[in-house]
């Protein structure tokens, strides 16, 4: 249709170039606006949080590579660069945990003052824009894939306590744990006001393993579980301190109950 255009007004016509067909990487098929498992459209991206420099970098690559393993440029490295003899034949896959994971490695390394402007309007939406935002921000900006992400994550300091996985049930009927959180409860419940600082938390936790000879995996989950709700997250005593021993001391005891 170009072409015909062109000839109609009886110009030369440039050289044209066309990208690969990009398809959705769990169907193989093209990409449609139907494949609700994707992100398509850069609005979207810019509503969810994520970085400009992200998004970009990850578009460059969709049916393009410089060759070599590294897959993080900056945008002049991109541009200085391209060479358009290795642009790809073949369809480019648009893999949405592989946009995440760029968008992730680029919100690590980003400085924190950014991802707090970033996250602010989310917060501020959910009426979470308290004096702890900034240390909630800090905490889990090394899991965030996109700003809005910030909301669900920290659920457990403002809400009541998250539903557990079936997987995380299961860890909590371990034998072994009503012991070792009966065990840190009295530890929590010891600690005055004053000694409830971040970097004596973590030596309750080891005076725990000392007094009932149980450690690693069995000693951490179930704190974690019971304060958190979840296996996996930040460090365990910046938690506990972020959501304060009363909060901390409640969540085990409503899980102690739950056993």
């Amino acid at each position: 249709n170009r072409l015909m255009v062109y000839e109609a007004l009886g110009w030369e016509p440039p050289q044209f170039g066309h990208m690969t067909l990009i398809i959705n990487s769990e169907t193989g098929k093209k990409l449609s606006k139907r494949d609700t498992n994707t992100l398509q459209f850069i609005e979207d991206y810019r509503k969810k949080g994520y970085l400009p420099e992200a998004v970009f970098n990850f578009i460059a690559l969709l049916g393009w590579n410089p060759g070599g393993e590294e897959e993080i440029f900056s945008r002049q490295e991109l541009i200085k660069l391209f060479d358009e003899t290795r642009l790809s034949k073949s369809p480019a896959a648009f893999d949405q945990k592989k946009m995440d994971w760029v968008s992730n490695d680029y919100i690590k390394k980003a400085d924190f003052d950014t991802i707090f402007t970033l996250c602010k309007p989310f917060l501020e939406k959910a009426g979470r824009l308290t004096d702890k935002a900034e240390k909630l921000v800090e905490l889990y900006k090394p899991q965030l894939k996109s700003a809005d992400e910030i909301v669900p994550l920290t659920d457990l300091f403002f809400e009541d306590f998250p539903e557990l996985s079936q997987e995380e049930k299961d860890f909590m009927a371990g034998e072994t744990v009503p012991t070792v959180l009966e065990a840190f409860k009295a530890k929590l419940e010891a600690m005055s006001d004053a000694d409830f600082q971040v970097e004596n938390i973590f030596p309750q936790i080891k005076a725990v393993q000392k007094e009932t000879g149980i450690k690693g995996k069995n000693l951490f989950m179930p704190i974690r579980i019971a304060v958190s709700g979840e296996m996996h997250g930040p460090e365990l005593p910046d938690t506990i301190y972020l959501l304060g021993k009363e909060k901390s001391i409640q969540h085990i005891e409503n899980m102690l109950k739950s056993l």
